[in-house]
């Protein structure tokens, strides 16, 4: 048979009658296939597929309508029209059953030729339409699966897409949960992909994440799944994973990042942070494990790159309190929450205050008094840090009126701007007003800006410093040292004064550093350029004696005084200046404070770190190697070095590591050994 023609089956037990209907339905696109019997019949409809089937009722054996109720039965052949050739004699009673049992017509015997041809062709053209619909159909079927395709997988990589994970994740929660598993949850995200972007383009960096891609899906096991979140972040569902299992993947992945990904002629090395998350123990729904495998990844990447961090509850009490303290931050000017401290620097040629550094503070009614570190950075990230600086400066003129109203005050009183400010347009005129409101002397105000406001913004910053010149402001550079130009800006800014980092004075004293060469030429290189400078963190007599053999102009430290309160400031004030030498006041002040001996690591006796951290093992019921592991990250050791002394692999340092933060409910190690600093301190004092 060829697959051209249409088949059309005609049963009939009488051979004259096969030859009749035959020379009535000859047609070239016709295939005619005869069966003398209803069996034969059925035979046929086995091999092939039909348009119509012309039956004979009155058959000996199998009958018509007998065949019929077969044809009907028969999946593959139950919609083939059935037209019965019959006998006029037939009665009603017999008509109604072909009906019955499927027949679409009947034609009598005997037949007109010229209506039996043209019911074929019905039937032919009705079987032509279905073949069309079910052709249709199946590539619509066809294009359908590629659309659901393209709708769940990512369209670069070729790995499924966030729609796919997020389906994904709730079924594999619900499996584990029904199960009683564990389901680990991974969160990866690329260090400074960004670059390869902006400057090899982003067709290279599109190429480079199928490369990546394929690596990751050859690295993790047969049963995880890996996605795309989306730009370079990617998650890994481990199943049945527990957190040993997970860690195990998880280093896997980052030692496959360590062989170099090579495009054409290019050769790149790619590093990568990982946050994990563990159901049960991190959360038991979908959300809340995505939501803490995210706050794993964010620690990870605060702590540099090619980090993993595993989620613990410290996380997401520091997660809420910094959303919290975001909501509380817009009415703490409002609620008169926030007040200003002043730390006067010294003139050591003349021993006098000659100015005043302002810091802010905020009092939270709830949480007592929080450091700029922990909430300046939310303000700026918030837009908050404008309203903020404001207040500081309106509320420094007010103080300095003050001052001047009771006859004392210093020259100047410096303030730190936020970078985000010297690229507002109406940032000069904002500082004009307040000054011109107050009636403020320009020359009584120094702003402070730190070499990272001026990197990439230097044309701009550079106008905003020559119009605060122009203003009489004193200008000064903050952070002196620390940045990758400094010279430059000494070269491109004209500043008043720079700050010495203090990183340098804290070195300044030890021989096996380069810091007092450095200190040496920095003040140098000032007073060639008549520039003043400031010596930042002076804590020590040693340190002092120092800068004071090296000139330095101006210092500021603990070894002469805290922050002040206004009230306490002024009394500092007044007793230096009119003494004119190095009172029992800062004898007094600079007893309280705690040196850091860099000998000893910290400034504080070790038998009083010791106690304070065996302390520690009763209070947060540490296990005996939980303490060894904890002695040693208040010493500063690594998680090598831990490894090393207490001869434990590096994996399991991580996981003891993890356990003391969530038992001492901090989000890191930072925090864990400022806890223990803190103890020590009020032990130091009682003492």
């Amino acid at each position: 048979m060829c697959n051209e023609k249409i088949n059309i089956l005609i049963v009939d037990d009488r051979p004259e009658n096969l030859l009749a209907l035959e020379a009535i339905l000859d047609e070239e696109e016709y295939n005619l296939i005869k069966a003398f019997s209803g069996e034969e019949a059925l035979r046929f409809l086995l091999q092939y597929d039909f348009a119509a089937i012309l039956l004979d009722v009155q058959m000996p054996g199998m009958d018509g309508f007998t065949t019929a109720k077969f044809i009907r039965a028969r999946e593959k052949t139950k919609n083939i029209p059935i037209l019965f050739i019959t006998a006029n004699y037939m009665d009603s009673e017999h008509i109604f059953m072909g009906y019955s049992v499927g027949a679409i017509d009947y034609i009598l015997k005997p037949f007109d030729p010229i209506i039996l041809k043209s019911k074929v062709e019905r039937f032919v053209e009705l079987y032509l339409l279905r073949q069309k619909l079910i052709i249709q159909s199946n590539k619509l079927e066809e294009k359908n699966k590629v659309i659901e395709y393209m709708a769940y997988h990512d369209g670069l990589t070729d790995l499924p897409n966030r729609r796919k994970f997020n389906e994904e994740l709730i079924r594999f929660v619900n499996i584990a949960k029904s199960t009683n598993e564990s389901l680990g949850l991974m969160y990866l995200d690329l260090d400074r992909f960004k670059y390869i972007n902006d400057s090899l383009g982003h067709s290279m960096g599109d190429k480079l994440l199928q490369h990546l891609a394929k690596r990751l899906s050859m690295t993790i096991r047969d049963s995880d799944f890996v996605a795309r979140m989306g730009g370079d972040e990617f998650v890994v569902l481990l199943p049945n994973s527990n957190r040993e299992q997970c860690l195990e993947v998880t280093e896997n992945i980052l030692d496959a990042f360590k062989n170099p990904f090579t495009i054409h002629s290019y050769e790149f090395h790619l590093t990568a942070c990982i946050g994990l998350a563990i159901f049960p123990f991190d959360g038991e729904d979908a959300n809340t494990l995505l939501k803490n495998a995210d706050a794993a990844l964010y620690r990870a990447k605060e702590q540099g790159k090619n980090k993993f961090s595993v989620y613990h509850s410290g996380m997401n009490l520091q997660s809420y309190r910094t959303f919290l303290m975001q909501n509380d931050l817009r009415n703490a000017i409002e609620n008169e929450e926030f007040t200003l401290v002043y730390q006067p620097r010294i003139q050591l040629s003349s021993e006098q205050v000659v100015s005043a550094e302002a810091f802010i503070r905020w009092n939270h009614p709830k949480w007592g008094t929080i450091s700029p570190n922990e909430f300046i950075p939310i303000a700026e990230e918030s837009e908050l840090i404008f309203e903020i600086d404001k207040w500081v400066l309106q509320t420094v003129c007010k103080q300095i009126n003050s001052w001047d109203h009771l006859g004392f005050s210093p020259t100047r009183i410096a303030i730190n701007f936020s970078a985000k400010h010297f690229l507002q347009q109406n940032f000069i005129e904002q500082i004009k007003k307040i000054l011109h409101d107050s009636k403020i002397d320009p020359k009584r105000i120094e702003i402070e800006i730190t070499e990272t406001a001026l990197l990439k913004n230097e044309d701009i910053v550079k106008h905003t410093l020559k119009q605060l010149k122009d203003m009489d402001i004193h200008v000064s550079l903050d952070d002196f040292g620390t940045g990758y130009s400094s010279m430059n800006y000494l070269r491109d800014f004209h500043f008043d004064t720079v700050k010495i980092d203090q990183s340098y004075i804290q070195d300044i004293t030890l021989t096996q550093t380069n810091s007092h060469s450095i200190v040496e030429s920095m003040i140098s290189l000032g007073k060639k350029l008549n520039i003043n400078v400031v010596a930042e963190g002076v804590e020590t007599t040693e340190q002092l004696q120092r800068l004071l053999e090296l000139q330095c102009d101006d210092v500021q430290g603990y070894i002469y005084s805290y922050p002040l309160s206004p009230q306490h400031f002024l009394h500092y004030l007044n007793s230096r200046n009119s003494n004119n030498t190095t009172t029992n006041i800062t004898k007094t002040l600079s007893d309280k404070v705690i040196v850091l001996n860099p000998k000893e690591g910290i400034g504080i006796n070790r038998k009083i770190i010791e106690s304070t951290v065996q302390q520690f093992k009763f209070d947060f019921a540490l296990s005996n190697r939980e303490l060894d592991v904890f002695s040693l990250i208040v010493e500063g050791s690594s998680n090598k070095v831990i490894s090393e002394k207490l001869f434990i692999s590096e994996h399991t340092v991580k996981n003891h590591i993890t356990n003391i933060l969530s038992k001492l409910r901090v989000s890191d190690r930072v925090h864990a050994i400022a806890l223990v600093y803190e103890q020590c301190i009020n032990k130091k004092n009682v003492q």
